[in-house]
């Protein structure tokens, strides 16, 4: 292998490092606040989905893309982005708010499987990366969770 092949990716990584600590700003931080259905179709499904991005430097960040998927006990749910720029003030949060979708068969096929599990608690996993301004790379994000959904009335008897 040649020496500058052998070189090329520990420079990177060191240069990729150093962007983002000479820029000094730490990476926000995006969790999911809520999911809403907002259009049932036959064939697809469209979502409104509520992100909160947390900024946690002392000066105002934008946010000038994202890109993410949710996952549902480690099975993909929707994929979503948003390409409008967020400015997250100083030691703050902002909601964002998204659209994403989802298929018929895909969404029916993860309603069963949880039904089948009714009562226990889900595990959700929100990843994706963001665009930054003032940085030359994307910034990642993988943040995990745990819900339960709420039990279906039982008919009386």
């Amino acid at each position: 292998m040649p020496l500058l092949a052998r070189l090329s990716l520990p420079v990177l990584l060191l240069l990729t490092t150093a962007c983002q600590s000479f820029s000094g700003l730490e990476a926000p931080e995006v969790s999911l606040s809520s999911l809403r259905l907002e259009s049932p179709g036959v064939f697809e499904q469209r979502w409104q989905a509520v992100l909160r991005a947390r900024n946690p430097n002392d000066r105002a960040v934008t946010i000038k893309a994202l890109d993410y998927e949710i996952l549902v006990n480690g099975e993909r749910l929707a994929r979503g982005n948003n390409n409008e720029a967020t400015t997250l003030p100083a030691l703050d949060d902002v909601l964002i708010t998204t659209s994403v979708s989802t298929s018929l068969l895909g969404t029916l096929q993860q309603l069963q499987r949880l039904q089948q599990n009714a009562g226990e608690p889900l595990t959700y996993q929100l990843k994706g990366s963001a665009r930054v301004a003032g940085l030359a790379f994307p910034i990642h994000f993988d943040r995990e969770g745990e819900f339960t959904l709420p039990m279906a009335p039982q008919p009386a008897n």
